[in-house]
């Protein structure tokens, strides 16, 4: 990393002043953060250094992203936070890239791209005020008649004969022994978690070891939730997939609707660090490389990973939708797709998304919807078949078929999913899980003999995959016509601006319809690249490329 000239320290100094505006001391609004990715054979120590001394204009810290990842460099200005103007921060970024010669970089921005109704109920359904920023086109009504059997989402991924099948076969079941992590809101005292296992959890956002929801996001209660449905023991009406699992509660987010990526990579970081056997993420948002190298960390220690395909946005969201993760998508009582569940050929598998019994804070529980109850699901079902068959003989055994832990589970849990009449598997993934056939499956080569595209063996390269993906799949395959776009340094901005655009569209045919699309405009260093005009149309940059002069 060479030494920044004077233009360049005062160009980052610049725009990062566009990019954010001052941050009262004890107000809600979250600290301005950038994440940096050194070059390759970059010493840490050295870099961090240096670019302690080029941002000395600013009041910054400087950190490694975790201790598994000193190649990260967090930025974090403790009196500054992100404007609206998100077109500057990613100028920022790119002039962060600049001044010390870094691989890439990218603003930690709080992304709304994984909306979620909040947790209060009436008898008559969700009001108005419960759905809060959750797009009304997307949300279903509460079905009453599913009070007579609040455990049918179980009953749907036949999680109750599974457990019989493991107490048949005299093997641990309902996930004894394995450590589920949850990244989330962290949980709290509720009657629905009364006897649940628990470990050590830790508080990333506090740096501390209290993983307790405080309840101050806007969805207060969503980690206990999601906990309630994926381990509530038979304690009250809950009954989660894996009552017997441990769980590792991490509070990661202080809402599901505003993710920061570099709190999720720090999660995951500590999970694996920790002993964890799962992480189930109930959370989406953008692309980002921090998250990219912090999940291929934890799937190279043999840890299984999912997490929510999206809700609303109608494409999968990251990190579901990196190749390394199991994404799940929701479906209703009947089988078909939860009217907001995102979808799409990233989708690895389906699971109840729609009116699932959850806890609700601060002691009682309901039904919500989501991919974020579809995923708690799914990874309860994973604990299950580490239970049944032990993880360690798990584990030897994808080695053997060359493959990870994640593979082969992906692979099986895909081979022995529930196919409705009609399923679409493009759209839904494999099929609906089906813990009893996935335990009962005793051919651990299962499924082999289907034909797969393996991703990229280049990292950089299998991350700028799923960037080009999104791309084809809001704006079509001739969008992605256009070399002088690097996919992977851009990938941030434009998961930003498309996921965005997604968000706040109603889907044709909706009574929203005449809403029309709505745009964020784009930095000045991703339009003089983007020469497609049907590119630059679907990212708002007119159809016409102007040359500017910006960094390379």
């Amino acid at each position: 990393m060479a030494e920044p000239e004077p233009t360049e320290v005062r160009d980052v100094t610049d725009s990062i002043s566009a990019a954010t505006t001052h941050r009262h001391e004890g107000t809600e609004a979250e600290r301005a953060r950038f994440a940096l990715v050194l070059g390759p054979g970059e010493d840490p120590v050295a870099a961090r250094a240096r670019v302690t001394a080029g941002l000395t204009g600013l009041p910054a810290s400087i950190e490694p992203l975790s201790s598994l990842d000193p190649h990260v460099l967090v930025v974090e200005l403790a009196d500054r936070t992100f404007t609206d103007d998100s077109a500057a921060a990613f100028s920022a970024a790119h002039a962060l890239e600049a001044a010390f010669g870094l691989e890439v970089a990218e603003p930690d921005l709080p992304t709304p791209t994984h909306p979620e109704p909040t947790a209060r109920f009436v008898d008559s359904g969700m009001t108005e005020e419960d759905l809060g920023s959750f797009p009304p086109w997307c949300w279903a009504p509460r079905d009453p008649g599913l009070d007579r059997n609040p455990r049918w989402a179980l009953d749907a991924i036949r999680a109750p004969s599974a457990w019989a099948l493991s107490e048949a076969r005299q093997r641990p079941d309902r996930g004894a022994g394995t450590v589920v992590a949850q990244p989330d809101t962290g949980i709290t005292g509720h009657p629905e978690l009364a006897g649940v296992d628990l470990v050590a959890g830790f508080d990333v956002l506090d740096g501390d070891p209290d993983a307790t929801d405080p309840l101050d996001g806007s969805n207060p209660g969503h980690g206990t939730g999601t906990a309630s449905v994926l381990l509530s023991p038979a304690s009250d009406v809950v009954l989660g997939a894996a009552p017997r699992a441990t769980l590792m509660p991490i509070r990661a987010i202080n809402s599901v609707v505003r993710i920061r990526q570099v709190s999720v990579a720090r999660a995951i970081d500590w999970a694996v660090e920790h002993g964890a056997h799962v992480i189930t993420m109930s959370l989406g948002g953008i692309f980002s490389f921090a998250l990219h190298r912090a999940l291929r960390r934890a799937v190279g220690a043999d840890v299984i990973v999912l997490a929510a395909a999206g809700n609303c946005v109608g494409q999968v969201v990251w990190p579901a939708r990196y190749d390394e993760c199991i994404a799940v998508a929701g479906v209703d009582v009947d089988d078909r797709p939860w009217r907001g569940t995102c979808r799409g050929a990233a989708v690895d598998l389906s699971a109840p998304g729609e009116n699932v019994y959850r806890a609700t804070v601060p002691d009682g529980s309901g039904q919500g919807q989501g991919t974020s109850f579809a995923v708690a699901l799914a990874a309860g079902v994973a604990a299950q078949w580490l239970s049944h068959h032990g993880r360690a003989n798990l584990v030897a055994a994808a080695r053997v078929r060359g493959e990870t832990l994640q593979g082969m589970f992906r692979r099986l849990a895909g081979a022995t999913a529930r196919r409705p009449a009609g399923w679409d598997a493009f759209d839904m993934g494999a099929g609906i899980v089906d813990a009893h056939a996935l335990l009962e499956a005793a051919d651990l080569d299962l499924g082999r003999d289907r034909e797969t595209v393996e991703p990229p063996a280049d990292p950089r390269e299998a991350a700028a995959v799923t960037v080009e993906s999104l791309v084809t799949d809001v704006l079509g395959h001739a969008a992605t016509q256009d070399e002088a776009v690097d996919w992977y340094r851009h990938g941030p901005e434009i998961s930003w601006l498309l996921l965005h655009r997604e968000l706040v569209t109603p889907p044709p045919g909706s009574e929203h319809e005449e809403a029309g699309r709505h745009t964020l405009p784009a930095s000045a260093e991703l339009g003089a690249v983007a020469g497609n005009p049907v590119l630059r149309e679907g990212l708002g940059l007119g159809t016409a490329l102007v040359r500017e002069e910006v960094r390379s």
